[in-house]
């Protein structure tokens, strides 16, 4: 299956972005990647696209009026998540652009031979973060692994995530969110949502039945009325799946 990226150019020079699709999409191809491309041609007019979420974001550093750089950190209070590739006639801006944590430096005089590193060496990051997932505490980022995740709690305007450590414990990571910022990405076979401030992984399912489910560190979690016969469903795939996969 290919992976799809969305995909933000902001640049000032039309021509330019024209050029930088073409080669998105060659390189795109080349590696198996879907791309949906938005361009804009003024900062100002992406700031008023506030619902628009892109993965990967390619700005010019000099624009008029709104700067590349005031333009990345307004993206990064957004979305931690995205990356952002500065593309410059002025190499010298490399520096002062560090403190907005780009992926990537590219030169524009140079794209045909830097754009195509940048690619492979994002596959390579996605590739090794598809089975992680990025939390955000006060002090820190923590990166978790997906099977780790021992069930997550949602109180008031926090996320409690129980992980399993190596020595067999739990931990708990506390970050502020809300269960549907994590559900699109935990939602998958082994998860299941028994309420609405729950997500539950399978594999740490102790016992199961259609009033409450036992998680293996004897935490009795209730299953809504609503969600009674889609927990059975979810639970009963998840278990056939267990099961082809031991033959």
């Amino acid at each position: 299956m290919n992976d799809q990226w969305n995909i933000v150019i902001c640049d000032d020079d039309t021509v330019f972005i024209e050029l930088l699709k073409n080669y998105i999409e060659r390189e795109a191809d080349k590696i198996g990647v879907v791309c949906e491309i938005v361009s804009y041609s003024d900062g100002n007019l992406l700031l008023k696209q506030k619902a628009m979420k892109g993965d990967l974001y390619f700005i010019d550093i000099e624009m008029p009026e709104l700067s590349g750089m005031d333009l990345a950190a307004w993206i990064k209070a957004q979305t931690r998540e995205a990356e952002i590739i500065f593309v410059s006639n002025h190499a010298e801006a490399v520096f002062e652009s560090i403190r907005y944590e780009p992926f990537r430096f590219i030169r524009k005089a140079h794209l045909k031979d830097e754009l195509p590193e940048a690619f492979c060496e994002l596959v390579k990051k996605r590739k090794k973060y598809q089975d992680t997932i990025v939390l955000y505490t006060q002090k820190q980022q923590v990166c978790v692994a997906k099977s780790k995740i021992v069930y997550v709690e949602s109180q008031a305007h926090y996320l409690f995530f129980h992980v399993m450590n190596e020595d067999g414990k739990e931990s708990l990571i506390r970050c502020r969110g809300k269960i549907s910022d994590y559900e699109s990405f935990l939602m998958t076979p082994d998860f299941l949502s028994p309420g609405k401030s729950f997500l539950l992984n399978c594999a740490y399912i102790e016992a199961f039945s259609l009033k409450e489910i036992v998680m293996k560190s004897d935490r009795h979690i209730s299953v809504s009325r609503d969600r009674k016969e889609q927990i059975k469903q979810l639970y009963m795939q998840y278990m056939r799946s267990r099961i082809r996969g031991m033959d």
